[in-house]
């Protein structure tokens, strides 16, 4: 019999029969992962990519903490790349345990991860191509296509609400939370000799005003809640006060014959911003637009949002989907864009660091006839967040562009639950006695939502680093948080 490896795993001794360590999402953004170990399974929550941040690439190329082939299974709640993208990296480091998640989920890991992979491939190939000509070794990709489809493999799909128990003393269930298609907060129950002990992990929370997604589904009581605080310091403005600053973006567009481009993130926020263009036309709110949705990856999830309409609260989403509205697939009919006035582009990357977004950025940005329509978040470091910001010049494709188009910021749109609806959220547990902690979202954000919820509910909420931990005993205190400058 194989001796089971347990590098970055330790033994679970006397009172305690469960862990939960941060390892990622811990006063940053992206990159959520979270290692929960019982004494019967060694099971990860989300495996993240550091996505934004100008350290991102260092950070997921640093080895994993734990071994992987001492995991015996990944639980997702949802398909973002944030929460998923390194699972073909823990794949190539020898993971082969199976990966839970909802169907929907499973269906959207499939092009998020295939994408994710083969854009990991192209890049190392041209830096290659320049680290040969500087005579310097050459790089390996962190992961390939062949190990995203090995992670594919390994999908197994539950519905929503259905009680899964994947290990003796460890139960699933996985609940709505809006946010995106599929995505879930997984409810956690761990037992040993007759004591129960139950976390929660909000995973990324929707808001209930959502244009395609049914809200997100709050449990009723948790030992401990894993809250996300990407927007912990504030709510949205006004929806219906943002569609209008949209459909003002759009009519003001075609009275000068420029374009308008939006960046958008391919899964969410890109078929939420067609349902609201459509919308707008159908009111007669803006006139009847060239529309093209320009990323292969957006093309592919708004064909899946159609597939799981039952997902849907009220009409299939593409039943208000813009009525020129055309897919660009190929690379030409991308390029061909440049050649056009007078037209509305939907592409990514959201934060406009990569994708074809870049390419009409660089098109667009130095003309004063030109709209660029910011709707999602800007992590700090991304040229999104430097225009946001009222940057005069920016680079692109190693070029340094004029800044004279028109941004506008349209606060409203966020796949992201504000304060107040994370407060409401995670009220009746705290109610019930629950512990909070506040992961995915950074450190200014997470002390304003935690000043709101001690002024509100009382409860001390937990702002943890990467590698604190909080260990759930059998008896006395149920959560005892160990920092990691106490280890």
């Amino acid at each position: 019999m194989t001796k089971r490896r347990s590098r970055g795993f330790r033994k679970l001794e006397g009172n305690a029969f469960a862990r939960l360590t941060f390892l990622g999402a811990s006063g940053e953004v992206t990159g959520s992962s979270y290692l929960l170990e019982t004494r019967g399974a060694r099971v990860l929550v989300d495996c993240g990519m550091c996505q934004g941040e100008r350290h991102s690439r260092a950070a997921n190329e640093r080895p994993f903490s734990f071994d992987p082939g001492g995991l015996d299974a990944v639980v997702l709640t949802h398909a973002h790349v944030d929460h998923s993208g390194l699972l073909p990296k823990l794949m190539r480091d020898g993971f082969r345990g199976k990966i839970h998640a909802t169907e929907p989920s499973g269906e959207l890991l499939g092009v998020l991860l295939r994408d994710s992979a083969h854009i990991h491939e192209q890049d190392t190939k041209s830096e290659n191509r320049r680290r040969a000509r500087a005579g310097k070794k050459p790089l390996e990709p962190l992961y390939e296509v062949a190990d995203a489809e090995h992670a594919l493999a390994k999908l197994v799909l539950h519905p929503f609400d259905a009680r899964v128990e994947p290990f003796e003393g460890l139960a699933l269930r996985f609940v709505r939370a809006g946010h995106i298609l599929g995505a879930s907060s997984v409810e956690c129950w761990l037992s040993c000799e007759g004591v129960e002990r139950k976390v929660v992990f909000s995973g990324d929370l929707g808001r209930k005003r959502e244009p395609l997604l049914l809200p997100p589904e709050p449990p009723e009581e948790a030992d401990l809640v894993l809250l996300e605080s990407t927007y912990g310091d504030r709510d949205h403005k006004d929806l219906d006060t943002t569609v209008e600053e949209l459909a003002q973006a759009l009519r003001e567009a075609t009275q000068d014959g420029g374009n308008v481009l939006i960046p958008v993130f391919a899964v969410g926020r890109a078929q939420e911003i067609l349902h609201y263009i459509g919308t707008l036309e159908r009111e007669g709110r803006v006139p009847t637009l060239p529309v093209f949705l320009d990323s292969p990856m957006a093309v592919r999830a708004t064909e899946l949002y159609r597939r799981f309409a039952e997902c849907f609260q009220g009409h299939r989403c593409e039943a208000r989907e813009p009525q020129n509205l055309e897919f660009c697939r190929t690379p030409e009919e991308s390029m061909a864009l440049n050649q056009r006035h007078g037209v509305v582009i939907l592409s990514s990357s959201g934060m406009c660091e990569g994708g074809r977004i870049v390419h009409h950025l660089r098109h667009n940005l130095w003309k004063a006839s030109t709209d660029v329509v910011i709707v999602g978040f800007q992590a700090r470091g991304t040229n999104g967040r430097a225009l946001v910001e009222g940057a005069r010049r920016v680079r692109l494709l190693g070029e340094s562009v004029v800044v004279k188009a028109r941004v506008r910021t349209l606060g409203g749109f966020s796949a992201h639950a504000g304060q107040t609806e994370l407060v409401e959220w995670v009220r009746p547990m705290v109610k019930g006695g629950a512990r909070v902690a506040l992961v995915h979202g950074e450190d200014e954000k997470r002390a304003a939502l935690a000043e709101r919820l001690r002024r509100e509910t009382g409860v001390e909420a937990l702002r943890p680093l990467r590698g604190d931990a909080v260990v759930l005993n059998r008896r006395g205190e149920a959560l005892e948080f160990v920092p990691v400058a106490g280890k």
